[in-house]
């Protein structure tokens, strides 16, 4: 049975931040439980406050932990999985998300986001 993600729950991303088109050098680090599953030097193609996307040539699967190097700043970041597509060449489109606050990850300033209308759960 699968759980449909409350980010995919609209048939599109809900996102928290807005999405800016930004190339970042990372190293990415997955992860089975405790044990180091693979390591790749990839890109973030978009980021946002609370995560971004980027591509991988290793799979993985949605929930699944990563550790993220910023090779700019070297810092790193603890990220889950939260989407994982099909992209070109038989690589991933990886959504993340940070497991704790990180806006500051990649150096940049998010514009604030307008505050989303309460919804009427009467029907």
């Amino acid at each position: 049975m699968s759980v449909m993600s409350p980010i995919r729950a609209t048939g599109r991303a809900l996102r928290r931040s807005k999405r800016l088109k930004l190339a970042v050098p990372v190293e990415v680090t997955a992860y089975e439980g405790e044990a180091e599953a693979f390591r790749e030097a990839t890109q973030v193609m978009d980021v946002n406050a609370h995560g971004g996307l980027l591509i991988l040539e290793g799979s993985v699967r949605h929930g699944q932990t990563l550790r993220v190097l910023n090779r700019r700043s070297q810092q790193q970041q603890e990220c889950r999985v939260v989407n994982v597509e099909a992209a070109d060449g038989g690589k991933w489109a990886v959504g993340i998300e940070f497991t704790s606050p990180a806006e500051t990850f990649w150096q940049i300033s998010f514009p604030p986001t307008a505050p989303r209308a309460a919804t009427d759960s009467r029907g």
